[in-house]
């Protein structure tokens, strides 16, 4: 793994620059009296000038890496604290606002959060996210989760997953515009099940555009929810329609958005 690898790098120089010193004493206080150099402080101070010598930038990449590890090591942990039960996921979501179609709607019909800071409804597509944008500045939320792609795949809007996930972008710009220094989170598009394709196949193909739309966040530098384990973790959670989730559900998705927030850079 990345971690072990970054922290064993870290370590590593660490170790060596203490040994060199204590060699360096040693050699110093219990020197006797012979002049040729000892191989070991002669093999550590080479060591430590081509250290001297190693461009900044792969220090900041070093860096940057060990502290992203640290952050998924943060975000396991909660994870598992809400997980089994310790932590309460609602109990995260303050000063928020949630936007999305009516799968979004449940989390104030279940009664897990405000109606007022869930901007959703049945039908809702990301094209309904401009006309939402005046009320949504209006709570100017400092975490804002996105929770799309249930319509979007099906409507006949996007005829490929790349022009739709563009849009999308497209989206989150708007609001970035409008609320900058607001935390945006995207959640990944939940896939539906039999006997969901009875009334539209296009959603066997949200998988598809859900990835598309983590690499395009990705490449954009906007935090993704992938909620994919969900659907292998909790098959028995979905309403008999395929297409909606049971109300123990959105327990483990709000568990999955809130933890996303951990891996802003900071």
């Amino acid at each position: 793994m990345k971690y072990k690898s970054n922290n064993t790098l870290f370590f590593a120089i660490v170790i060596a620059m203490v040994v060199v010193f204590v060699l360096v004493l040693l050699y110093v206080l219990g020197g006797d009296g012979n002049d040729t150099p000892d191989p070991q402080i002669e093999a550590g101070i080479s060591y430590l000038e081509a250290l001297e010598q190693k461009d900044p930038a792969d220090v900041q990449a070093v860096r940057k890496q060990i502290h992203q590890a640290r952050l998924e090591a943060q975000r396991d942990a909660l994870l598992k604290q809400l997980e089994d039960g310790t932590i309460d996921p609602f109990s995260l979501f303050k000063d928020f606002a949630i936007m999305g179609d009516s799968r979004a709607v449940g989390f104030w019909y279940r009664d897990f959060l405000d109606k007022s800071r869930v901007l959703a409804d049945g039908g809702h597509t990301i094209r309904n996210i401009e006309g939402q944008l005046d009320a949504l500045v209006a709570l100017n939320p400092s975490t804002i989760y996105l929770c799309y792609g249930l319509n979007d795949t099906s409507i006949g809007y996007w005829k490929t997953a790349e022009s739709y996930v563009e849009e999308y972008i497209q989206c989150v710009r708007m609001i970035q515009s409008r609320l900058p220094d607001a935390t945006i989170v995207v959640s990944s598009i939940l896939p539906a099940r039999d006997p969901a394709f009875q009334r539209s196949e296009k959603w066997r193909n949200i998988p598809q555009w859900s990835a598309a739309l983590e690499k395009a966040c990705k490449d954009n530098g906007i935090l993704f929810a992938n909620c994919d384990s969900l659907a292998v973790d909790y098959p028995n959670l979905w309403d008999p329609d395929g297409i909606h989730f049971r109300e123990a559900f959105y327990p483990h998705w709000a568990s999955m958005l809130v933890v996303t927030t951990l891996m802003e850079e900071t």
